[in-house]
């Protein structure tokens, strides 16, 4: 594939009420956004790379990337707001895009907000897209890890404190199959199926597995803080 069937399409607002600024705060020495930005570049696969935002500042940063083949695309003002979703992002880049005389095939959409995801696992997600029956508009490629405990013991707590819902069988972790969650680090879908569904989402979905020790998605502040202890560590 060429640069003009495959985009890797990085989204960032400039607003984020949890935590303010987040996609340029400070994150062990770059911005957050910038850590997303290298990992695409290291990738090294035959891609365009774009940053859609509404903010000056998140494009900027962008743009100190251009020599590396970076591109910048600023969001109309009726994607920047709140209810504004990704994908409604991801498909004014394609169209963009498609202005521009290119044609693409392909989406990697990765979220700035998992700043441990490294090369190799945009890379895995992209070749289990290309290499297996994924490679259809009907199949997308999610990155998942791993879940810290079982899902048998999630529960909820009602307004008297009970705790319900769980399947306690006095069985250790160890003794439950596996299981994995989205961890929202990488997503490769094609692009037919993004307009036909106007969603990511398949009913068929392939998991390419990430080490939860690079899965943790900045929402909060104390994401933040643990992600730079990993970083600088």
């Amino acid at each position: 594939m060429n640069s003009s069937e495959t985009l890797i399409i990085i989204p960032a607002r400039g607003g984020s009420k949890r935590l303010p600024r987040k996609n340029v705060k400070p994150l062990a020495g770059k911005p957050l956004i910038c850590w997303t930005i290298e990992a695409a570049i290291k990738a090294n696969l035959d891609a365009k790379i774009i940053v859609t935002s509404d903010d000056d500042e998140i494009l900027g940063l962008a743009d100190t990337y251009k020599s590396k083949g970076v591109y910048k695309r600023k969001r109309p003002d009726n994607l920047a707001t709140d209810t504004a979703s990704t994908v409604d992002a991801i498909i004014d880049v394609i169209k963009s895009e498609v202005t521009l005389g290119n044609n693409p095939q392909t989406i990697i959409l990765l979220q700035p907000t998992s700043p441990l995801r490294n090369e190799d696992d945009i890379r895995n997600a992209f070749l289990l897209y290309n290499d297996t029956e994924a490679h259809n508009y009907r199949n997308t490629v999610i990155s998942v890890c791993e879940v810290e405990h079982p899902t048998a013991w999630v529960g909820r707590v009602d307004e008297s404190m009970s705790f319900t819902g769980t399947e306690l069988l006095n069985k250790r972790s160890q003794d439950y199959e596996k299981e994995y969650r989205l961890n929202g680090a990488v997503y490769v879908a094609s692009v037919e199926h993004i307009f036909k569904e106007k969603s990511l989402f398949s009913q068929k979905l392939k998991a390419s597995v990430m080490p939860r020790t690079r899965s943790i998605d900045i929402d909060e502040e104390v994401d933040f803080k643990v992600c730079e202890g990993l970083l600088s560590g």
